[in-house]
């Protein structure tokens, strides 16, 4: 036991209490108690002093020679946690208002002010149930959180955060296609809206929105083209753009010296799609153009709209007749507003006259009042208004559920073509004798038989402009023989202009390759030799022959015959992407190409929405974030269901510069 070097020295030296303490105050060894300490050591159950000698070195230095520093590590991630926990509500805010497209700033935030904005009032509401939060408000001195700079900060960090999830999609999928559009907002600035759509990796199709970018400097080709491109820059669009979107303006699609050529000198694949929306809206807009008549009574239909809105009293006397009546106004650019217009005209023909009438008679009207209301009434009753109405309400009814598919995200090129191909043989098969019959009847049991139409001696020169092959039938031979011209000319015009514009999908006849309707004939008839050969000369990123192979396997089994996007689902779902590889590079390409440039109309109507009148002083970056944030609010959900977005915020924000507030755990 005495051999036991380790505990000799703690043994002579321990003055912890007077019974083991061997020396006496004379400074000399006791040995009885010497004796007794070491009998009392023989007795323990281990030799705590070898035991702590040997696990010497284990431990952090720090930590074992100086416990401040572990005591300093501890109250600052304490502390962190509670600024991370304030920070929290102050994200909580800026996303809820930014989902909501509310204003953030008040015209007065100081302290006195009744109302501060909505930011700053959020918060304090925040602080009424929550102790930690009204305690921050009420003490803090260097981070408050309440300045416009602070919420630029978070609503960087919170666009920031989405487009990593943006990003991390993008950089993943094997194709991309760029949409692209321009508009003025509130305060004459030009606003450039870049959408990316792409196929992810569930074989959705995605539409995401990059921001708003300001050219009002510069609106040139060159200018708009380098935009896009440094906008999509990270995407390594000189392999992965197939294809890009645009309205028919000639800055945009010029062939020669057009954003869609500039961009296609860096990006030989990207294909130019003339947005097939705007194309329907040319094809009605030129194809009325040409009629007199078309333009007269679209001209009156305005009238209807223009009486209402400019006054509410108006208003309120049609919607104490009928409430469900509203008269829409007009749009050069939107002509399924004219359509709606022309339906509630049709519909509401009964209501309107009765509101005419009380306008009229009753007392306490304005003269102006009185000759309009009448004058609209005469034209509810006249023939020639209320059988143009009967056109183009036929005419309209088959074109506005085209309208209301092309808007769709999540339209491939391929059912595009089959709508606006159907769209077109239905306006062909109207042009008939027996529907102008149909049409003239209903409108002679409406307002009675016209007037006698003063003939024509021949055929006037714009008969004979685009669109007008009635041949013989041009000469007006009585009231009903002038009728059945303007309504042949009209439907002529709108088919011509409609075979016109939309004659250049033949170049995308590749897609037949995957159309399901005609797989079987495929198997048993022939192979499409023709549309693979174009398919590869426009996009040469396929293994042909293995490309064959798999389509033979796709036409031969009954299991394969569906629209593309539900049989890519149907083969990522059952893991045949590696054993058709070259099949589901082709319906990606094939989903990843847009029919329209519907989405980046609705980024602007988001513009519209967040840049108002009183806002118009929205600096640029913070203006694109929120319409991000806003745009893309499906992104926030997800994150927020999956419980890492208020960190993730957080982490970026405590990064963009020093604080003097700690946010980031030691």
């Amino acid at each position: 036991m005495l051999n036991c070097l380790f505990c000799w020295p703690f043994l002579l030296f321990d003055r912890s209490s007077t019974l083991n303490n061997p020396w006496t105050t004379t400074g000399f060894v006791d040995l009885k108690n010497l004796s007794r300490g070491i009998e009392r050591h023989s007795k323990s159950r281990g030799h705590t002093s070898e035991l702590k000698l040997k696990l010497f070195g284990r431990v952090r230095i720090d930590e074992a020679l100086d416990q401040a520093a572990a005591i300093s590590v501890s109250r600052h991630n304490q502390q962190v946690g509670k600024n991370r926990a304030i920070l929290k509500r102050l994200i909580v805010a800026v996303v809820y208002l930014g989902c909501q497209e509310q204003a953030f700033r008040g015209h007065d935030e100081s302290a006195s002010s009744s109302n501060k904005g909505n930011f700053v009032e959020l918060v304090n509401s925040f602080a009424e149930f929550d102790i930690n939060m009204m305690e921050h408000l009420a003490t803090a001195t260097t981070f408050v959180g309440m300045s416009s700079t602070i919420q630029n900060e978070i609503i960087e960090s919170i666009d920031h955060v989405i487009q990593e999830e943006i990003n991390k999609e993008i950089n993943t999928c094997e194709f991309i296609a760029v949409e692209v559009d321009d508009t003025t907002d509130i305060s004459c600035k030009c606003q450039l809206t870049v959408i990316v759509r792409y196929v992810n990796a569930k074989g959705e199709i995605c539409e995401c929105f990059l921001g708003f970018f300001d050219v009002s400097a510069k609106r040139d080709a060159q200018a708009i083209a380098d935009v896009t491109m440094r906008a999509i820059a990270n995407y390594s669009p000189e392999t992965k753009l197939i294809c890009q979107t645009y309205d028919g303006a000639s800055c945009m699609s010029g062939q020669r010296g057009g954003v869609q050529a500039l961009v296609k000198t860096k990006c030989p694949h990207a294909l130019f799609i003339h947005c097939y929306a705007d194309k329907l809206n040319l094809v009605l807009a030129k194809g009325t153009s040409n009629v007199q008549e078309s333009k007269l009574f679209f001209a009156d239909l305005d009238c209807f709209h223009n009486f209402f809105s400019r006054s509410s009293k108006r208003t309120s006397v049609l919607a104490d007749v009928d409430k469900s009546i509203r008269v829409p106004g007009g749009s050069t650019t939107r002509w399924n507003f004219k359509s709606r217009a022309v339906h509630a005209v049709h519909e509401g023909r009964t209501s309107l006259m009765i509101a005419f009438d009380r306008i009229a008679t009753e007392p306490g009207w304005d003269n102006d009042a009185v000759s309009q209301s009448s004058s609209l009434k005469q034209k509810l009753n006249d023939f020639d208004f209320m059988f143009m109405l009967a056109i183009f309400q036929t005419i309209f009814g088959l074109t506005e559920p085209l309208f209301q598919i092309l808007q769709s995200k999540t339209l491939d090129i391929r059912q595009c073509d089959e709508r606006v191909t159907g769209t077109l043989n239905a306006l062909k098969a109207l042009r008939s004798t027996e529907t102008f019959s149909r049409l003239y009847e209903n409108t002679v049991q409406t307002v009675g038989i016209p007037n006698e139409r003063r003939k024509r001696s021949r055929p006037a020169w714009r008969d004979f402009d685009v669109g007008a092959s009635m041949g013989g039938d041009l000469a007006d031979t009585g009231s009903t023989d002038s009728y059945r011209r303007i309504f042949f000319q009209i439907l002529d015009n709108i088919v011509q202009h409609m075979t016109l514009r939309f004659q250049d999908m033949i170049n995308l006849s590749f897609f037949r390759v995957l159309d399901n309707a005609v797989f079987k004939t495929y198997s048993e008839s022939g192979f499409p030799s023709r549309d693979i050969s174009q398919l590869i000369e426009t996009y040469p990123v396929f293994d042909e022959q293995r490309l064959r192979n798999e389509l033979q396997v796709i036409y031969a089994d009954p299991l394969f015959h569906k629209p593309p996007a539900e049989l890519l689902t149907m083969l990522i779902k059952d893991e045949l992407t590696s054993s058709l590889s070259e099949v589901c590079k082709l319906l990606r390409l094939m989903l990843t190409i847009p029919a329209t440039s519907t989405s980046a109309e609705r980024s602007f109507s988001c513009l519209k929405r967040i840049k108002t009148f009183l806002r118009n002083s929205c600096a640029q970056e913070r203006l694109s974030h929120l319409a991000k944030i806003s745009m893309e609010s499906s992104i926030i959900r997800a994150l927020r269901s999956h419980g890492d977005l208020y960190d993730r915020v957080t982490d970026h924000f405590a990064t963009i510069k020093d604080r003097r507030m700690a946010f980031l755990y030691k």
